[in-house]
């Protein structure tokens, strides 16, 4: 006789972490691009560059130095000179002042003697040469930057602060040592061919001339188990070696990234909330009577990251839309919901949160452009509208990086809460909050999803604050979902 087998009962025991050791691993929280500034300086210097004497003045050199002095006559009859012959030598090391000419005996001056390297037995000269080099240096470290022509675009970025406003005033002033010190980097760019047999002779002149910026990547990287302390990656950016000679700008990245330090909000519990009116079903499992448990969803998205796939409508999202893998994840879901709908919508809604930085890098351009293009394909539109949703006035590299901006006089949805919506198409919306502390960086989590029921649940609750956004009647029509067309013989 089999007994029944009984049911089990587990104790969820509390997590001193977010996630186990064995789960843990680097977390790329977003991807910041920050205005650098730079300025282009004429310099006037003088370069040695070694030559050789001739032929017949290196053996007479060679060998007044091996015997440490000799007679005219014995170098004479060493070489089988004749007497022309031995006056156009000793006048061609006499006159560059190699060879001192004392009672008929031949010695090496100090200039002659430093003509032999150690470890050489060949006599080098130097020939110093009037040069002028037109190079851009970094006001912040003053090393070399390179100049080309940044986009509308990157012309907004936000710039990195300067330690001391004197650096600017006085980087003329600092230009000859910090030219001296990266002449080797800088040489090849002045003249590739000669480089490596130039040295630094003489730095008599420093002009400034226009100023440029350059774009430093700045990756914020944390891990699965503390999110909310984030490290700065620059290799995107320059490489180890590169970065130990622009100190001052990793200082000045370090810098600005504190900003990003945030406390928990009031609205952050609201902000959760909207996540769960729109994805009810999705997000059921993570779901409590008091609202959503975001560390165990915090914990799922970091150890999910399951790829876009047709028969999963919706997908975690955990950092910001605008790193690569999100990026993806997020065209893949455009890419679905857009070959599903039947009314496609010219228009992209984009309810910007209350983040510092918030979509300043060039992979939100990007992103924005890309999205509009699969939008524009889907519906064989002309044009497509991308609209930013602020509360207050947007950041500069917010208005270029979109069409066009709507601003609200106060808040509109929590602070914290983000959500990109194509009417019809797909949404992703995603929560700014520090997890796993009271304070620190806000991490991202929210989800994207073509499920049609979670874009008519975005669509109406937008459309429901459409008039303090100041969308006009055609952008709000957008946000109304079209009939249903029924089949008469069903």
């Amino acid at each position: 006789m089999s007994q029944k087998p009984r049911n089990k009962l587990s104790v969820r025991v509390p997590r001193d972490t977010l996630v186990d050791d064995s789960e843990d691993g680097p977390l790329i929280l977003g991807i910041l691009d920050l205005s650098l500034p730079c300025r282009r300086f004429v310099v006037e210097h003088k370069v040695a560059e070694v030559g050789k004497v001739s032929v017949t003045a290196e053996f007479l050199l060679r060998f007044v130095k091996a015997l440490g002095s000799c007679s005219e006559e014995d170098a004479q009859t060493f070489f089988g000179y004749s007497r022309r012959e031995m006056a156009y030598v000793l006048a061609e090391v006499e006159e560059a002042d190699y060879v001192d000419r004392v009672e008929g005996r031949l010695t090496l001056t100090a200039n002659g003697t430093g003509l032999f390297q150690p470890g050489s037995d060949d006599p080098l000269i130097f020939e110093v040469e009037r040069n002028t080099a037109r190079i851009g240096l970094d006001l912040l470290s003053l090393a070399p930057a390179d100049s080309r022509s940044p986009s509308v675009f990157e012309l907004s970025l936000p710039e990195l602060p300067l330690a001391d406003p004197a650096q600017i005033s006085s980087a003329t002033d600092r230009v000859p040592v910090q030219f001296r010190r990266h002449f080797r980097e800088l040489s090849p760019r002045m003249d590739s061919v000669a480089a490596a047999r130039r040295s630094l002779y003489s730095i008599d002149a420093v002009r400034a001339e226009e100023r440029f910026t350059n774009v430093v990547r700045v990756k914020l990287v944390s891990t699965g188990m503390k999110p909310m302390q984030v490290e700065v990656d620059l290799s995107d950016w320059r490489s180890d070696h590169e970065l130990a000679d622009r100190e001052a700008v990793s200082r000045s990245v370090v810098q600005i990234t504190e900003r990003l330090g945030c406390s928990r909000r009031e609205d952050d519990v609201d902000a959760y909330r909207l996540l769960i009116e729109l994805a009810p079903e999705y997000l059921n499992e993570w779901t409590r009577r008091d609202g959503l448990s975001v560390e165990r969803f915090y914990r799922h998205a970091f150890t999910a990251r399951g790829d876009v796939r047709a028969d999963r409508q919706t997908t975690p999202i955990l950092g910001s839309l605008f790193t690569a893998e999100n990026a993806r994840r997020l065209l893949e879901v455009a890419n679905y919901g857009l070959r599903r709908t039947k009314h496609p919508s010219p228009v992209l809604f984009w309810t910007v949160p209350q983040a510092p930085l918030w979509g300043s890098t060039s992979i939100m351009s990007e992103a924005v452009d890309q999205l509009r293009d699969l939008v524009m394909r889907a519906g064989d539109f002309c044009q497509v509208e991308a609209i930013a949703l602020t509360a207050g006035k947007p950041e500069p590299w917010i208005k270029r990086g979109f069409t066009g901006w709507r601003e609200s006089q106060s808040l509109v949805f929590p602070g914290g809460f983000e959500m990109l919506l194509a009417p019809c198409g797909f949404v992703a919306a995603s929560v700014h909050a520090p997890i796993g502390a009271p304070s620190g960086v806000p991490v991202p989590l929210g989800f994207a999803s073509f499920d049609p029921r979670i874009v008519d649940r975005a669509m109406a609750m937008l459309a429901g604050q459409a008039p303090r956004f100041g969308l006009n009647e055609a952008l709000s029509q957008e946000l109304i979902s079209p009939p249903v067309s029924l089949d008469p013989e069903t």
